[in-house]
């Protein structure tokens, strides 16, 4: 039988997205000790589990890349939307994953999981926003 190949993540997407991960608990650990009272610290844990997603792809470059566009995208609009909560720095989080994404050469994000990247977080957020009231 054929060996499968296990191929690792590139050095440069790894560090940013380690480096993005890092950025968003640094973030979240602060908004939640100096951020605002009405909201409880656990909820900026949900915010970790997001960043820390590209990172379990370590042994698939294409999987990586598509976590790291999605995950930037949804960081983003967490940052724009949590803004008021003490989430304004995961913007830089958000950047980050998305360098990453687009940083290796060999495994570039398709126009698909583009697309999927920029449509999804919107719609997602309107329609918890529709649901909410």
């Amino acid at each position: 039988m054929d060996e499968v190949v296990r191929r690792k993540v590139s050095r440069v997407p790894w560090r940013l997205g380690v480096t993005a991960a890092a950025v968003t608990a640094a973030a979240a650990v602060w908004s939640a000790t100096v951020g605002t009272g009405d909201v409880p610290p656990r909820v900026y844990l949900p915010v970790l589990f997001v960043a820390a997603l590209p990172l379990l792809a370590r042994h698939a470059p294409t999987a990586f890349t598509c976590a790291c566009l999605l995950t930037g995208m949804v960081l983003l609009w967490v940052s724009l939307l949590g803004a008021a909560f003490g989430l304004g720095p995961v913007v830089a989080a958000a950047l980050l994953l998305l360098a990453a994404s687009v940083a290796d050469r060999d495994h570039p994000p398709t126009g698909c999981s583009v697309a999927l990247a920029a449509a999804l977080p919107p719609a997602f957020f309107l329609l918890a926003f529709l649901l909410a009231y």
